[in-house]
């Protein structure tokens, strides 16, 4: 067991010069499984960064004893069976056991005595056990061993995400920094990855899943408005307690108010009482001793009063101070639909049949939206959710898509649509600007940051701006793609209050199985066939089924 230890760090990006930490003192056991939280923009991949050494600290010392491996995972290797490009990862084993199987049959002695130098790392380092613990880890995580005589090319982007992550847990005295281990993984990839950590120790892990945290953290790193907070238990736990404090300052801030109006109003007062005294004082000194001390008496009052008031002001000045205001969002719809028959569908697929390079994903499928629906697109990774929605945006033509006319149609994407120059480039509109803007203040987008070039902004910003852009657009159906992915916590209850309270019409993909069971009023679940026809429904279960019959 060994320490992290942060001590006085500070932090800024230099052509900015806006701090991104200061003074930041930590102490963290390298056995812990931690989950560092936070809003979008308030540095949170740059805190790993500055961990793993990408960066360094403008002022201040980390001091770490341990290997920091950063997720994802960046490499390139010659090999390509899955078994090789593991073993390369992990620590070059491969290319050890290359040389080993190169040396001539007839080696001098310099080539010997290369070749026990090889031997002997090789076996210090548990070359000799480690297709073993490999094993181990396949069966932690729910993967076969038949994938290691695999191509790792040809892997899923699932498995290919698995397998590296335990490849960084098997390198030697390792610390893991998690980035959103959980994004674009389908229900199934994010159990997987949830049960494999809750059986390993020494990692970080920055997400905005709550569930997901809920499942594999033992403390929680939180970076907040003013400071950054290490309490011990998980998400729901700091969060309960977060809430606790907040009630609690949020009553001893009204307390305070109350005192300082009576303060202040008191010192006022007593001032005046003081102020009348020394009127009435007799011009014989003989005579206004009595109102001399009245006065100086009315004025130590005030300022006795004076001086608790200040000192009820700054207490309250220290309160709440990290407390989040999430204003409401509220979804912008160019029309009501009046004059538009609600029984008949604003946008229908018949009989579909739609693939790439000859391998089809849907085959007759029929799906009708009617207006005010909200419908979920479910289905593991690969399965095609992305394509039925460009598909329905007519971004892909076919024959297949029959919509009213005029329909006005916006998506958001999983990668932003803008990723450089700056908002008000990329939108020309007036109207369109000002309500930009409005979605910007109410998703914690500042003003300065309209200044500053896209490319400077973090994945959670970009996709801030884009799901703001998104937004502000006028139309009769709204499509989102995994908009949760990158997203702080914050955002996923705006996003899911203001769909629930604006009642678009509404196709959206979603791993997150709380905000989906949430929102939807009608399920597709792509695993269950695509040639199914999918029509008008019952509700939602709290658990994400269906309770309707899908015609």
């Amino acid at each position: 067991m060994s320490k992290i230890l942060v001590n006085e760090m500070s932090f800024y990006y230099e052509p900015y010069y806006n701090p991104v930490f200061e003074r930041v003192n930590l102490i963290l056991d390298t056995d812990w499984r931690l989950g560092l939280t936070g809003r979008n923009g308030r540095g949170k991949t740059t805190f790993l960064k500055l961990l793993e050494g990408e960066l360094e600290p403008t002022q201040g010392k980390l001091i770490k004893s341990v290997s920091m491996e950063y997720y994802p995972y960046h490499f390139e290797t010659a090999y390509e069976k899955t078994g090789d490009v593991l073993k390369e990862i992990i620590g070059g084993f491969k290319t050890m056991e290359d040389a080993m199987e190169a040396f001539p049959e007839h080696p001098d002695k310099e080539e010997i005595e290369r070749c026990a130098a090889i031997q002997e790392k090789y076996r210090e380092e548990g070359g000799y056990e480690l297709e073993a613990r490999i094993c181990r880890e396949l069966y932690r995580m729910g993967l076969p061993e038949e994938l290691l005589d695999r191509d790792f090319r040809v892997l899923s982007g699932g498995e290919k995400s698995k397998l590296l992550m335990l490849a960084l847990f098997l390198r030697p005295n390792a610390f893991v920094l998690l980035d959103e281990p959980t994004n674009h993984l389908d229900i199934r990839g994010k159990q997987a990855i949830a049960h494999y950590l809750k059986q390993k120790k020494g990692f970080l892990a920055v997400s905005h899943d709550r569930q997901f945290l809920d499942e594999t953290s033992d403390h929680i790193l939180a970076i907040n408005k003013t400071d950054i907070t290490l309490e011990k238990g998980n998400y729901s736990s700091w969060k309960e307690n977060t809430e606790k404090k907040e009630a609690f300052e949020r009553r001893t801030k009204i307390r305070l108010e109350k005192e300082i109006k009576v303060l202040e109003k008191g010192a006022v007062v007593r001032r005046n009482w003081a102020a009348a005294a020394e009127k009435e004082k007799n011009p014989y000194p003989t005579n206004n001793r009595g109102n001399t001390s009245r006065a100086a008496k009315f004025m130590h009052q005030a300022k006795n009063a004076e001086q608790e008031a200040r000192e009820a002001i700054a207490e309250k000045k220290e309160l709440l101070k990290n407390y989040e205001t999430v204003p409401p969002l509220y979804l912008y719809k160019d029309t009501d639909g009046s004059g538009t028959d609600k029984d008949l569908p604003v946008l229908q697929l018949e009989k579909l049949t739609f693939g790439y390079d000859g391998v089809p994903l849907f085959h007759h499928f029929s799906m009708e939206i009617f207006r005010g629906e909200r419908i979920w697109i479910r289905g593991s990774n690969g399965c095609g959710k992305s394509t039925l929605l460009r598909l329905i945006k007519g971004e892909l033509e076919t024959k297949a898509r029959k919509a009213a006319e005029e329909i006005a149609i916006s998506c958001f994407y999983q990668e932003p649509l803008w990723q450089e120059g700056s908002p008000r480039e990329w939108i020309r509109d007036d109207g369109q600007w000002e309500r930009f803007l409005s979605f910007c203040s109410r998703l914690d987008i500042p003003d300065e940051m309209q200044k500053r070039p896209l490319q400077t902004y973090s994945s959670g910003e970009k996709r801030k701006v884009d799901v703001a852009r998104a937004l502000s657009e006028e139309s009769d159906i709204l499509l989102l793609d995994e908009p949760l992915n990158f997203m702080d916590i914050y955002f996923r209850e705006q996003l899911e209050k203001a769909i629930l309270a604006s009642g678009p019409t509404l196709v959206f993909v979603e791993h997150d199985e709380r905000f989906g069971s949430r929102v939807a009023t009608r399920i597709i679940d792509l695993d269950q066939g695509a040639g199914m026809k999918a029509g008008k429904t019952g509700a939602v279960s709290e658990d994400g089924e269906e309770k309707g019959s899908a015609d």
